[in-house]
């Protein structure tokens, strides 16, 4: 059996800017929430792949003996390789059902995005929260132990099924339920095909157990820790700063609110006089 170990972070800086994009309902409902939305990852239909994991396991191992007891009840005992290969096809199972288990929020490292306002705000009513990874470490509030959560920078590829921490053999180091699988659950969230590297995400990463009645989970934040500025998108009008200023000062949050200049003209100098 493998010993519990704490899942490992991706090296990233905390000084990183993150951005969240999103659309103008969406941004009302984190003020009014107070938080951000975790999506559980079966949710996230824009990629098949997500929290993709392969896991071998021990199969046809013998079964114990039958006995009869003096009553005349029959009970059958279990033999060591039995109950190894019962731990070995558990802790695969939850490999295999592991996009059950696991919660995503997206942000996109790195500069200022204008493919991502092509994709969240395209017709100008798009809104940018702008954060780094330090800020989101210290303003989240997760009620469970750490053993539960990570911060990754997505890492791309051309084929998952060659990814190492995908493909993983419980036929003999088999990890038990708790921490030590929860952390390569974990660590299957880190991986992306690289169809979608035009993302550069940063997720964070929660793990739950299996809840078939939700497709997510709120998650508490201090706002004010969060983000350090807002943007809407570069196409918006006047009025969309204006809108987004009101309803951030309908919720007492007061931070830099602009229009994203990534369209804007470039300074010309005046032609000289003729």
């Amino acid at each position: 059996m493998e010993p519990d170990t704490p899942p490992s972070e991706t090296v990233i800086r905390d000084e990183t800017v993150i951005w969240r994009y999103m659309d103008f309902p969406k941004f009302f409902a984190v003020l009014c929430k107070q938080g951000l939305w975790f999506a559980k990852a079966t949710t996230l239909r824009d990629d098949p792949w997500e929290v993709f994991g392969k896991a071998e396991r021990l199969t046809g191992q013998p079964a114990g003996e039958w006995q009869e007891a003096p009553d005349g009840r029959k009970t059958r005992t279990i033999s060591l390789s039995e109950m190894i290969a019962r731990f070995s096809q558990t802790s695969a199972e939850y490999i295999d059902h592991s996009p059950e288990h696991l919660y995503v929020n997206s942000w996109c490292s790195g500069p200022e995005s204008m493919a991502m306002w092509e994709i969240y705000g395209s017709d100008g009513f798009g809104v940018a929260l702008k954060s780094s990874v330090g800020r989101y470490k210290r303003a989240a509030n997760f009620i469970v132990d750490d053993s539960h959560f990570c911060f990754e920078e997505v890492e791309y590829h051309p084929s998952l099924e060659s990814v190492p921490d995908l493909q993983l053999d419980f036929r003999q180091s088999i990890p038990m339920p708790g921490r030590s699988l929860r952390s390569k659950i974990l660590k299957l969230g880190r991986h992306k095909r690289e169809c979608f590297w035009h993302e550069h995400e940063w997720r964070a990463l929660l793990y739950q157990d299996a809840r078939p009645e939700i497709t997510g989970i709120d998650v508490g934040f201090d706002l004010e820790q969060l983000i350090s500025e807002v943007f809407v998108g570069p196409r918006a009008g006047v009025f969309l700063v204006e809108t987004a200023e009101s309803i951030m000062e309908k919720f007492q949050f007061r931070k830099p609110c602009k229009k994203s200049d990534l369209l804007s003209s470039p300074r010309r100098e005046a032609a000289p006089a003729g």
